[in-house]
Formats: structure tokens, C-alpha cells, sequence
């Protein structure tokens, strides 16, 4: 008689991202726990912390991905797999330290790990391995049964996740006129967080920017695109990537260009890079230079994005 095999499922998925502040008195904190160590003047904090001000005084940040986190629970338990989801984030409760030690007391030991990033390097995925990592040592000092993290392989052209950021495309292609449609005098911009140089060199970054561009114009069927970058921060002497998305919107001229879709393509839902740096930094360099600029959507909780993350977990337990 045949043994019919049954899936052993996940304790639990963590969903593991960078966090943000939810209320204004915890920005300044916030920012110093994400410049600890890099002497970073308060001044410098205290011009950051009026980036907040403009888009609210908070980030949506920690409310937006867990919302994404009970979309996957629930898209899960509806495929028969009932696996809480929790979050675990570098630099706002719930921290990613806290998250795993708390399911490990609780008996838990399993574990599917996301980090919701895209494109891997050592700033969007590496610390974040790097915080697992001491969190595991903080459970082994405590005499704890240390857990098994599986990581989710890299999903940068997954199509769900593709066909997220093509719908969102299309559909801020459509705040545009016809005028602006015609004669090719619209142009799409692709763009993520710039990184060093240095950094870029030694990671996939920038290549599975492009390798996720290239993807969704050929879903698109648009046939030129731009890519640029926003949020460089750092010493000024470091080179970071380029063009920067505000000044490569300024050195359009509308003789050229009469209108422009913005896709954050690195981002998966709205916080002060996208609230901030293109909704109103970008934007104001794109009204000087009469462009009309439309920022499409971050995934956030597309069903296609979300089912894409659930494939991630139902195929490595089939594995």
C-alpha cells in the first residue's frame, strides 16, 4: 500500500524587513538607531526628521508590510497551509531578535525566512542575515534549541511579482493623455534606493534592478525605458550609483518630454523614499521643468504579488 506523504509545514514565516517610526516622537530615535555607530550630527538627524513632517510626521512603513504579512497568512491558510506570519523588522518593534526568541520559547523551531527585498546586497539583504544570525547567538546563549531558517530563494523576476509592478505601470500610464501618450513623448523610469559604488561592485544589486526592468517592459511590451536611482545619503566624497531620479527629471526639458511614469520597482510599499523623495522632491523637479510625472504604485498586497510570495513557501516545502 502506497504511504500517502504529507507536507511538513513551517512553525511559522518570517516576514523580516527595515521598520519604521509610527509615531512622531520616535523618529529622531529612529534615525539614530539607523545611523548608530557613523557619528552622524543631531542637525543632520533633525533636517531628516522634516522629511517626516512633510509626509505625515510617520511611516507608513511597519502598518503597510503588515498588512502584507496577514494578505500571505491568509492567502496560505486558504491553500491549506496554516502558518502564522510574523514580522520582524531591523530598526522598529518588532524586532527582528525579539520575533525569532519569542517563537523559540514558544516550542517553535521552523522557520521560512522573507526578507522583503527585491535586489540582494549587502544593505537590502545581507544585515538582515547578519541580524538572524545574532539573534540565533543571543538563542544559544540562552541555552535554547537553536531553529532551522530556510530563505527564500531570490524572486526579483518571479512573474507574480513582474506582473505587480506591470499592472501598477499600466495603471498610472493611464492618468496620462493621449497627447502625452503620442509621439513617444512619454517616459517610463524605473528606480530603486542608490547604493555606494563600491558596494554595487561586490553584489547583484544593480544587475537585478535591470534584470527586473527588463521583465516587466517586455511584459508591457514597451520598448524603452530609464532607470535611475533616489535616497543616496553617506559622505559626500562617496560615489554612489547614478543618475540620481530628481536630477535626471530636472535635465528633461519639456521641448523633449511633455510627461514621465515612475515605477519604485526596490520598493514594495510606501515609505519616506517613495512618500518623500519622488512624491515630492522628484515631483517639484518635474513641475519646474513642466513634466508630468505619475508615480505608479509599490506592489504592497497585489493579490499577484502575494500569491507570489505563497508559491515562495508551498515550493520549498515541496522540496
Amino acid at each position: 500500500m502506497e504511504t500517502l506523504k504529507v507536507k511538513k509545514a513551517y512553525d511559522a514565516v518570517l516576514m523580516i524587513g527595515f521598520g519604521g517610526p509610527e509615531k512622531p516622537e520616535e523618529v529622531i530615535p529612529f534615525l539614530e538607531d539607523v545611523t548608530k555607530g557613523r557619528n552622524i550630527p543631531i542637525e543632520r538627524l533633525q533636517k531628516v526628521a522634516k522629511q517626516y513632517e512633510q509626509i505625515g510626521g510617520v511611516s507608513p512603513y511597519n502598518r503597510l508590510t503588515g498588512e502584507q504579512a496577514q494578505a500571505l497568512e491568509k492567502l496560505l491558510k486558504a491553500r491549506g497551509l496554516d502558518i502564522p506570519v510574523r514580522l520582524g523588522f531591523a530598526h522598529a518593534a518588532p524586532r527582528i531578535a525579539d520575533t525569532l526568541i519569542d517563537l523559540v520559547k514558544q516550542g517553535k523551531t521552523n522557520f521560512f525566512v522573507l526578507i522583503m527585498a527585491p535586489h540582494r546586497s549587502p544593505a537590502s539583504y545581507d544585515k538582515y542575515v547578519n541580524k538572524l544570525d545574532e539573534a540565533l547567538e543571543g538563542i544559544k546563549a540562552q541555552g535554547l534549541a537553536l531553529p532551522t531558517l530556510t530563505y527564500a530563494p531570490e524572486w526579483h523576476t518571479r512573474p507574480g511579482f513582474i506582473k505587480a509592478i506591470a499592472d501598477n505601470v499600466q495603471e498610472a500610464y493611464s492618468h496620462l493623455t493621449e497627447e502625452e501618450k503620442s509621439r513617444h513623448r512619454a517616459e517610463l523610469i524605473f528606480t530603486t534606493h542608490s547604493i555606494p559604488r563600491v558596494m554595487a561592485h561586490k553584489s547583484p544589486y544593480s544587475h537585478q534592478f535591470e534584470q527586473t526592468a527588463q521583465a516587466v517592459m517586455h511584459l508591457i511590451e514597451i520598448p524603452y525605458y530609464q532607470t535611475a536611482y533616489t535616497s543616496r545619503s553617506g559622505r559626500p566624497e562617496e560615489v554612489w550609483l547614478e543618475p540620481d531620479l530628481g536630477d535626471f527629471v530636472e535635465r528633461r526639458t519639456y521641448e523633449t518630454l511633455a510627461a514621465c511614469v515612475v515605477a519604485p520597482i526596490g520598493f514594495l510599499v510606501d515609505h519616506v523614499e517613495v512618500l518623500y523623495d519622488i512624491d515630492i522632491l522628484a515631483q517639484e523637479k518635474a513641475k519646474w521643468k513642466s513634466l508630468h510625472m505619475v508615480r505608479a504604485k509599490t506592489v504592497g498586497t497585489h493579490p499577484a504579488f502575494i500569491a507570489m510570495l505563497a508559491s515562495l513557501v508551498e515550493e520549498s516545502l515541496d522540496r
